[in-house]
């Protein structure tokens, strides 16, 4: 038995009824957690001598290979919330002392793929919980990125918590996500839930719908399908059969029930959501076909005090204040009111520009849209739709007031969001400057 300080993990040991099972669907074939293990113990010794690692690695599998590579050697992963050109310079400008880990960027200063994967059989070196594993990157949808440090600890009890919810813990079925694994949500569920269950991966990232029903179908055990609001739309929209679905989990944006009912009757599987963010990882859950209200996981709470709503307890190290307005119930049930910053008010009333948004885009015919303010304190709109202006109008006017009504109603290709679906609000503003213009 190996010995260990009280903030280490013997990931090995603590792994020992687990790593004879499957862990990954690979090109490769199926990947056990022992060859995980081994083949992150031979990456390691080959790892430049850096402080942090920006892991741009696509393949699941080499990702999480590169991941406990880079925390075995004591660094960092740095994780941006997208790959383009710029943000990686501007990652690599704040951390000097950096490179870039990548499985398919011939730039890259290290590349990993499966051939020149190597098994050590050197024992696993005792893991710090309490250093920084990752640095995570906000999607600054509501303004520049902010840097998320999360450590072992923080993760491993937030997945425990979360496996209790979803009784997965003993279930041997394979995920399928189309969430990258930079993205928090992705590292969550695709590398702390399978490595602590008994559940395996599929190493791919499928992006179109008949994709997506291909490798849920040509898989063997049950699945559990991990996406987006935006994805799940898509899905939900196409002709074909889907199969071996236990459920399906969405994040990065509450679900309308209109949206919801229409995913779970198309591609018969129940629809769960995660509540969460980069900083807190996810803390509750609900089925929005069967209640808007969210569950904590055990031992969260979410209080309010002194106008401000505070998270505590289960992974949350240290209380945290959130920017969201909530609604909560004797149980500790909430429901999500709104960001702070989300609400607007005009001539007296108020209102919640997600929920605006929610009303705008559930209109048929309307494939995406946003309300912002516009001039004279009233609100416009962006649509991605044929319809004419006044369509749009008398159906808004079903549901919300009048004073909430778009004074401008702008035609556009596409609303500029990243690959979660989440508003990249300096494109966003970009564009909004450009139809002005264009309109006057």
């Amino acid at each position: 038995m190996t010995e260990h300080k009280p903030h280490t993990i013997a990931l090995a040991e603590s792994l020992e009824k687990t790593l004879a099972m499957p862990f990954c669907i690979s090109p490769s074939g199926i990947m056990q957690r022992a060859d995980l293990l081994a083949h992150a113990i031979a990456l390691s010794e080959k790892l430049p001598e850096k402080k942090f690692a920006i892991n741009l690695c696509q393949d699941r599998y080499l990702f999480i290979v590169a991941y406990l590579a880079v925390c075995i050697r004591e660094q960092i992963s740095l994780l941006p919330s997208n790959q383009a050109a710029k943000t990686i310079q501007d990652l690599q400008k704040n951390y000097p002392e950096s490179y870039i880990l990548s499985d398919n960027k011939a730039d890259a200063d290290f590349i990993i793929t499966y051939k020149h994967l190597e098994k050590s059989t050197k024992p696993f070196p005792l893991i710090n919980i309490d250093y920084p594993t990752s640095i995570s990157f906000t999607s600054g949808s509501t303004g520049r990125p902010k840097a998320i440090q999360k450590t072992w600890r923080e993760f491993q009890a937030s997945a425990e918590l979360a496996l209790q919810r979803f009784k997965l813990q003993n279930q041997k079925i394979t995920l399928v996500s189309t969430v990258p694994m930079q993205h928090m949500y992705g590292l969550e569920t695709s590398l702390f839930w399978v490595l602590f269950s008994q559940m395996s991966l599929h190493n791919s990232r499928p992006f179109y719908p008949e994709d997506i029903r291909n490798t849920l179908n040509n898989i063997t055990t049950q699945n559990v399908l991990i996406s987006t609001p935006r994805h799940l739309k898509s899905c939900s929209q196409t002709q074909g059969k889907w199969s071996n679905i236990k459920f399906i989990l969405s994040s990065t944006a509450p679900m309308d029930i209109v949206l919801a009912k229409q995913i779970e009757q198309n591609i018969q599987a129940p629809v769960f959501e995660l509540f969460g963010s980069t900083e807190t990882l996810s803390f509750a859950s609900r089925r929005a076909t069967i209640s808007e209200q969210w569950q904590p996981y055990a031992t969260i709470q979410l209080t309010k005090r002194q106008q401000q709503f505070v998270l505590q307890g289960g992974h949350i190290a240290k209380a945290q204040v959130l920017d969201d307005n909530f609604s909560i119930d004797k149980k500790g049930f909430f429901t999500l009111l709104g960001r702070s910053t989300d609400l607007i008010k005009i001539a007296g009333k108020r209102a919640s520009l997600s929920d605006l948004n929610q009303q705008l885009t559930s209109i048929a015919g309307i494939e995406d849209g946003i309300f912002f303010p516009g001039n004279n304190e009233r609100l416009s709109a962006l649509v991605v739709s044929q319809l004419p202006r006044q369509t749009i109008i008398q159906h808004l006017k079903q549901s919300i007031d009048e004073v909430f009504l778009p004074r401008a109603i702008y035609s556009v290709s596409a609303v500029p969001r990243n690959d979660l679906g989440k508003i990249i609000k300096t494109d966003l503003e970009q564009l909004i400057r450009t139809c002005q213009i264009v309109r006057k």
